[in-house]
Protein backbone atom coordinates (compact mmCIF):
# COMPACT_ATOMS: atom_id res chain seq x y z
CA UNK A 1 0.00 0.00 0.00
CA UNK A 2 2.83 2.22 0.65
CA UNK A 3 4.53 1.81 -2.78
CA UNK A 4 0.98 2.29 -4.25
CA UNK A 5 0.39 5.54 -2.30
CA UNK A 6 3.59 6.77 -3.78
CA UNK A 7 3.43 5.83 -7.35
CA UNK A 8 -0.10 7.90 -7.36
CA UNK A 9 1.75 11.17 -5.22
CA UNK A 10 4.24 10.78 -8.52
CA UNK A 11 1.83 11.06 -10.77
CA UNK A 12 -0.26 13.78 -9.23
CA UNK A 13 2.89 16.27 -8.58
CA UNK A 14 4.88 18.50 -11.03
CA UNK A 15 8.29 16.19 -10.78
CA UNK A 16 9.74 15.74 -14.24
CA UNK A 17 9.21 12.95 -15.65
CA UNK A 18 12.52 11.07 -15.20
CA UNK A 19 12.92 12.60 -11.28
CA UNK A 20 9.18 10.48 -10.68
CA UNK A 21 10.86 7.09 -11.90
CA UNK A 22 13.76 7.59 -10.12
CA UNK A 23 12.29 8.61 -6.89
CA UNK A 24 9.55 5.95 -7.17
CA UNK A 25 12.23 3.49 -8.04
CA UNK A 26 14.43 4.23 -4.43
CA UNK A 27 11.17 4.44 -2.45
CA UNK A 28 11.20 0.79 -3.18
CA UNK A 29 14.54 0.21 -2.55
CA UNK A 30 13.95 1.52 1.12
CA UNK A 31 10.47 -0.59 1.76
CA UNK A 32 11.87 -3.75 0.19
CA UNK A 33 15.51 -3.03 2.47
CA UNK A 34 13.09 -2.47 5.80
CA UNK A 35 11.16 -5.75 4.82
CA UNK A 36 14.33 -7.51 4.62
CA UNK A 37 15.92 -6.33 7.49
CA UNK A 38 13.07 -7.46 9.48
CA UNK A 39 13.58 -11.05 8.81
CA UNK A 40 17.35 -10.61 8.74
CA UNK A 41 20.38 -10.32 11.93
CA UNK A 42 22.10 -7.05 11.27
CA UNK A 43 25.70 -7.72 11.24
CA UNK A 44 27.79 -6.00 14.19
CA UNK A 45 29.23 -3.63 12.27
CA UNK A 46 26.19 -2.11 10.51
CA UNK A 47 25.45 -2.01 6.91
CA UNK A 48 27.59 -1.32 4.32
CA UNK A 49 25.35 1.66 2.93
CA UNK A 50 22.76 3.13 4.18
CA UNK A 51 19.23 3.37 2.69
CA UNK A 52 20.07 7.08 1.68
CA UNK A 53 23.11 6.28 0.20
CA UNK A 54 21.55 3.67 -1.69
CA UNK A 55 18.93 6.48 -3.13
CA UNK A 56 21.79 8.72 -3.54
CA UNK A 57 23.53 6.56 -5.59
CA UNK A 58 19.92 5.20 -7.73
CA UNK A 59 19.99 9.21 -8.94
CA UNK A 60 23.19 10.46 -9.76
CA UNK A 61 25.30 7.88 -11.08
CA UNK A 62 23.25 7.34 -14.16
CA UNK A 63 22.78 10.87 -14.97
CA UNK A 64 26.95 11.52 -14.52
CA UNK A 65 27.89 8.16 -16.71
CA UNK A 66 25.76 9.37 -19.21
CA UNK A 67 27.05 13.38 -19.50
CA UNK A 68 30.67 11.95 -19.88
CA UNK A 69 29.83 9.31 -22.58
CA UNK A 70 30.13 11.33 -25.33
CA UNK A 71 33.54 13.55 -24.05
CA UNK A 72 35.17 9.64 -24.10
CA UNK A 73 33.92 8.64 -27.32
CA UNK A 74 34.88 12.03 -29.12
CA UNK A 75 38.25 11.67 -28.22
CA UNK A 76 38.77 7.68 -28.78
CA UNK A 77 37.78 8.92 -32.58
CA UNK A 78 40.77 11.55 -32.63
CA UNK A 79 43.10 9.21 -31.18
CA UNK A 80 42.27 6.93 -33.97
CA UNK A 81 42.20 9.16 -37.00
CA UNK A 82 44.73 8.93 -38.76
CA UNK A 83 45.87 12.13 -40.98
CA UNK A 84 45.68 11.88 -44.37
CA UNK A 85 48.41 14.62 -45.30
CA UNK A 86 51.90 15.08 -44.05
CA UNK A 87 51.94 18.28 -41.34
CA UNK A 88 55.28 19.44 -43.55
CA UNK A 89 56.46 18.42 -46.21
CA UNK A 90 59.98 19.33 -47.25
CA UNK A 91 62.21 19.13 -50.89
CA UNK A 92 65.79 18.84 -51.62
CA UNK A 93 66.99 21.79 -54.36
CA UNK A 94 69.69 20.13 -56.74
CA UNK A 95 68.48 17.92 -58.98
CA UNK A 96 65.20 17.21 -56.54
CA UNK A 97 62.98 20.77 -57.52
CA UNK A 98 65.99 21.92 -60.21
CA UNK A 99 68.70 21.64 -62.32
CA UNK A 100 71.58 21.25 -63.00
CA UNK A 101 73.17 21.25 -59.10
CA UNK A 102 74.69 24.84 -58.35
CA UNK A 103 77.96 23.17 -57.70
CA UNK A 104 78.34 22.64 -61.49
CA UNK A 105 77.74 26.86 -62.31
CA UNK A 106 81.58 27.59 -61.03
CA UNK A 107 82.52 29.30 -64.21
CA UNK A 108 79.65 31.44 -63.74
CA UNK A 109 80.53 32.54 -60.56
CA UNK A 110 84.75 32.63 -61.35
CA UNK A 111 83.02 35.15 -63.96
CA UNK A 112 81.43 37.05 -60.90
CA UNK A 113 77.56 36.32 -63.01
CA UNK A 114 74.82 35.17 -61.08
CA UNK A 115 72.20 32.30 -61.71
CA UNK A 116 68.85 33.41 -63.69
CA UNK A 117 65.97 30.67 -63.10
CA UNK A 118 64.60 29.91 -66.44
CA UNK A 119 68.19 29.96 -68.10
CA UNK A 120 70.71 28.75 -66.08
CA UNK A 121 68.49 26.93 -63.60
CA UNK A 122 65.44 25.52 -64.11
CA UNK A 123 62.32 23.46 -62.14
CA UNK A 124 61.97 19.97 -63.14
CA UNK A 125 58.73 19.82 -65.09
CA UNK A 126 57.12 17.94 -62.82
CA UNK A 127 58.26 19.83 -59.82
CA UNK A 128 57.33 23.21 -61.14
CA UNK A 129 53.29 21.58 -62.12
CA UNK A 130 53.30 20.29 -58.06
CA UNK A 131 54.69 23.43 -56.52
CA UNK A 132 52.00 25.43 -58.91
CA UNK A 133 49.39 23.53 -57.42
CA UNK A 134 50.56 23.27 -53.82
CA UNK A 135 51.06 27.20 -53.93
CA UNK A 136 46.84 27.38 -55.08
CA UNK A 137 46.32 24.46 -52.26
CA UNK A 138 47.81 27.03 -49.52
CA UNK A 139 46.20 30.31 -50.49
CA UNK A 140 42.67 28.34 -50.82
CA UNK A 141 40.32 27.08 -47.83
CA UNK A 142 40.94 23.33 -48.50
CA UNK A 143 40.35 22.02 -45.05
CA UNK A 144 42.15 19.00 -45.73
CA UNK A 145 45.35 21.08 -46.71
CA UNK A 146 45.11 23.32 -43.36
CA UNK A 147 48.05 23.52 -41.63
CA UNK A 148 50.41 21.86 -43.40
CA UNK A 149 53.64 23.04 -43.82
CA UNK A 150 56.21 23.25 -46.60
CA UNK A 151 60.19 23.53 -46.29
CA UNK A 152 62.83 23.20 -48.31
CA UNK A 153 65.81 21.20 -46.75
CA UNK A 154 69.65 21.60 -48.57
CA UNK A 155 73.57 21.35 -47.91
CA UNK A 156 74.26 23.34 -50.61
CA UNK A 157 78.43 25.62 -50.41
CA UNK A 158 76.10 27.73 -52.68
CA UNK A 159 73.33 29.33 -50.38
CA UNK A 160 73.23 32.68 -51.18
CA UNK A 161 72.43 31.49 -55.01
CA UNK A 162 69.95 29.23 -53.56
CA UNK A 163 67.96 32.21 -51.63
CA UNK A 164 68.49 34.07 -55.01
CA UNK A 165 66.96 30.97 -56.98
CA UNK A 166 64.33 30.28 -54.47
CA UNK A 167 62.85 34.27 -55.05
CA UNK A 168 63.34 34.24 -58.59
CA UNK A 169 61.10 31.20 -58.68
CA UNK A 170 58.65 32.51 -56.85
CA UNK A 171 58.76 29.97 -54.25
CA UNK A 172 59.82 31.88 -50.61
CA UNK A 173 56.29 32.73 -50.37
CA UNK A 174 55.04 29.47 -50.56
CA UNK A 175 58.03 27.55 -48.01
CA UNK A 176 57.27 27.86 -44.25
CA UNK A 177 60.87 27.37 -43.25
CA UNK A 178 63.81 27.36 -45.29
CA UNK A 179 66.95 25.37 -44.14
CA UNK A 180 70.41 25.98 -46.33
CA UNK A 181 73.26 25.28 -45.02
CA UNK A 182 76.19 22.50 -45.55
CA UNK A 183 76.50 19.28 -43.54
CA UNK A 184 74.42 16.65 -42.66
CA UNK A 185 70.36 16.40 -43.75
CA UNK A 186 69.94 15.48 -40.07
CA UNK A 187 70.75 18.86 -38.78
CA UNK A 188 68.46 20.54 -41.14
CA UNK A 189 65.26 18.13 -40.04
CA UNK A 190 66.36 18.79 -36.61
CA UNK A 191 66.13 22.41 -36.95
CA UNK A 192 62.96 21.54 -38.91
CA UNK A 193 61.94 19.83 -35.85
CA UNK A 194 62.45 22.13 -33.36
CA UNK A 195 61.10 25.23 -35.17
CA UNK A 196 58.09 23.70 -36.28
CA UNK A 197 57.06 21.38 -33.34
CA UNK A 198 56.21 18.82 -35.73
CA UNK A 199 56.66 15.43 -35.47
CA UNK A 200 58.58 13.28 -38.15
CA UNK A 201 56.35 11.23 -38.60
CA UNK A 202 54.10 13.62 -39.77
CA UNK A 203 56.66 14.82 -42.44
CA UNK A 204 57.42 13.34 -46.04
CA UNK A 205 61.06 14.41 -47.19
CA UNK A 206 61.77 14.32 -51.30
CA UNK A 207 65.83 14.08 -51.58
CA UNK A 208 67.71 12.67 -55.06
CA UNK A 209 70.45 10.58 -52.97
CA UNK A 210 69.57 8.16 -50.97
CA UNK A 211 72.37 6.22 -49.57
CA UNK A 212 76.17 6.09 -49.21
CA UNK A 213 78.37 8.32 -48.26
CA UNK A 214 76.48 11.65 -49.25
CA UNK A 215 73.13 9.95 -49.14
CA UNK A 216 70.25 11.42 -47.22
CA UNK A 217 67.26 9.23 -47.59
CA UNK A 218 68.80 6.54 -45.67
CA UNK A 219 69.74 8.72 -42.47
CA UNK A 220 66.55 10.67 -42.45
CA UNK A 221 64.41 7.68 -42.66
CA UNK A 222 65.66 6.55 -39.68
CA UNK A 223 64.37 9.39 -37.74
CA UNK A 224 60.60 8.44 -38.92
CA UNK A 225 60.22 10.40 -42.16
CA UNK A 226 58.95 9.41 -44.68
CA UNK A 227 61.85 10.04 -47.47
CA UNK A 228 60.96 9.95 -51.33
CA UNK A 229 63.82 8.85 -53.02
CA UNK A 230 63.77 10.93 -56.51
CA UNK A 231 67.03 10.05 -58.40
CA UNK A 232 66.41 11.68 -61.50
CA UNK A 233 64.59 14.75 -59.74
CA UNK A 234 60.76 14.96 -59.76
CA UNK A 235 60.30 14.93 -63.57
CA UNK A 236 56.45 14.67 -63.53
CA UNK A 237 53.96 15.32 -60.78
CA UNK A 238 52.89 11.92 -60.96
CA UNK A 239 55.58 11.25 -58.78
CA UNK A 240 53.76 13.46 -56.06
CA UNK A 241 50.93 12.37 -55.99
CA UNK A 242 52.00 8.66 -55.82
CA UNK A 243 53.76 9.75 -52.95
CA UNK A 244 50.64 11.36 -51.45
CA UNK A 245 49.04 8.38 -52.09
CA UNK A 246 51.59 5.43 -50.30
CA UNK A 247 51.48 8.33 -47.13
CA UNK A 248 47.51 7.93 -47.16
CA UNK A 249 46.90 3.89 -47.90
CA UNK A 250 50.15 1.78 -47.10
CA UNK A 251 52.68 3.66 -44.60
CA UNK A 252 52.61 1.89 -41.49
CA UNK A 253 54.44 5.00 -39.74
CA UNK A 254 57.68 2.73 -39.32
CA UNK A 255 60.75 4.04 -39.35
CA UNK A 256 63.60 3.92 -42.20
CA UNK A 257 60.37 3.82 -44.73
CA UNK A 258 61.76 5.21 -48.56
CA UNK A 259 59.25 5.35 -51.30
CA UNK A 260 61.19 3.69 -53.64
CA UNK A 261 62.05 4.69 -57.91
CA UNK A 262 59.35 1.90 -58.45
CA UNK A 263 56.82 3.16 -55.99
CA UNK A 264 57.51 0.72 -53.37
CA UNK A 265 57.91 1.23 -50.14
CA UNK A 266 61.11 0.20 -48.65
CA UNK A 267 61.82 0.17 -44.20
CA UNK A 268 65.02 -1.07 -43.78
CA UNK A 269 68.36 0.35 -45.28
CA UNK A 270 69.65 -1.55 -48.41
CA UNK A 271 72.37 -3.85 -47.17
CA UNK A 272 74.04 -3.85 -50.52
CA UNK A 273 74.05 0.11 -51.32
CA UNK A 274 77.43 0.95 -50.26
CA UNK A 275 78.93 -1.93 -51.78
CA UNK A 276 77.32 -1.21 -55.09
CA UNK A 277 78.31 2.62 -55.05
CA UNK A 278 81.92 0.85 -54.80
CA UNK A 279 81.74 -1.35 -57.75
CA UNK A 280 80.32 1.66 -59.66
CA UNK A 281 83.37 3.95 -58.73
CA UNK A 282 86.68 3.07 -61.01
CA UNK A 283 84.28 0.55 -63.02
CA UNK A 284 83.61 1.42 -66.79
CA UNK A 285 80.16 1.84 -67.68
CA UNK A 286 78.28 2.67 -70.40
CA UNK A 287 75.66 5.36 -70.46
CA UNK A 288 73.60 8.10 -72.96
CA UNK A 289 74.26 11.51 -72.76
CA UNK A 290 70.64 12.97 -71.33
CA UNK A 291 71.63 16.75 -71.40
CA UNK A 292 75.00 19.06 -72.85
CA UNK A 293 75.84 22.32 -72.50
CA UNK A 294 78.43 23.30 -75.53
CA UNK A 295 78.75 26.68 -74.16
CA UNK A 296 79.82 25.79 -70.90
CA UNK A 297 81.71 22.54 -71.60
CA UNK A 298 79.46 19.92 -69.26
CA UNK A 299 76.65 17.43 -69.71
CA UNK A 300 74.74 15.12 -68.00
CA UNK A 301 74.71 10.85 -68.61
CA UNK A 302 72.17 8.91 -68.18
CA UNK A 303 73.09 5.20 -67.04
CA UNK A 304 69.92 2.83 -66.10
CA UNK A 305 69.61 1.81 -62.71
CA UNK A 306 71.98 4.70 -61.17
CA UNK A 307 71.82 8.66 -60.90
CA UNK A 308 72.90 10.74 -63.60
CA UNK A 309 76.73 11.33 -63.53
CA UNK A 310 77.91 14.58 -64.50
CA UNK A 311 80.79 15.15 -67.07
CA UNK A 312 83.13 18.18 -68.33
CA UNK A 313 84.30 18.46 -71.53
CA UNK A 314 87.88 18.96 -70.15
CA UNK A 315 87.44 15.18 -68.90
CA UNK A 316 86.88 13.19 -71.93
CA UNK A 317 89.55 11.04 -73.53
CA UNK A 318 92.10 12.46 -75.64
CA UNK A 319 90.85 11.12 -79.02
CA UNK A 320 87.36 12.46 -78.09
CA UNK A 321 88.65 15.89 -77.23
CA UNK A 322 87.76 17.62 -80.47
CA UNK A 323 84.36 15.47 -80.88
CA UNK A 324 80.81 17.57 -80.80
CA UNK A 325 78.63 15.80 -78.15
CA UNK A 326 74.93 15.34 -78.80
CA UNK A 327 72.22 14.32 -76.22
CA UNK A 328 71.39 10.79 -77.13
CA UNK A 329 74.96 10.09 -78.05
CA UNK A 330 76.02 6.57 -76.34
CA UNK A 331 79.33 6.18 -74.32
CA UNK A 332 81.37 4.47 -71.68
CA UNK A 333 83.10 6.25 -69.06
CA UNK A 334 84.98 5.88 -65.74
CA UNK A 335 83.17 7.63 -62.73
CA UNK A 336 85.63 9.31 -60.21
CA UNK A 337 84.82 10.01 -57.06
CA UNK A 338 84.86 14.00 -55.92
CA UNK A 339 85.16 14.17 -52.11
CA UNK A 340 85.02 17.88 -51.92
CA UNK A 341 81.49 17.69 -53.67
CA UNK A 342 80.53 14.43 -52.87
CA UNK A 343 79.36 13.50 -56.07
CA UNK A 344 80.96 11.39 -58.50
CA UNK A 345 82.05 12.59 -62.29
CA UNK A 346 82.89 11.00 -65.41
CA UNK A 347 86.38 10.62 -66.91
CA UNK A 348 87.96 8.76 -69.80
Amino acid sequence: SSILSIIMWTSRSNVIPLARLWWCAAACVVLCENAVRSFTITPPYGRAKSSLAIVTRLYSEPMSQSSQQPTKAKANTATKTKKNIPSLIVFDLDNTLWTPELYTLRSLQRKGGIPVAGTDVCLFPGAKAMLTKLAKLKASDNSEWAGTKFAVASRTNSVDWAHLLLSQFGLKDLMDYIELFPGNKLQHFEKLHQSSQIPYSEMMFFDDARDGKYGNCVPVSSLGVLCVHTPKGITEESIFDRALRLYREEWDGGKHSIVERDGSISQKPSSNAATKQVQVQGARMKGVIKKVNADRGFGFIEVPENEDVFFHFNNLNKNDANRVLNKGDKLSFVTNFNASTGKSRAVD
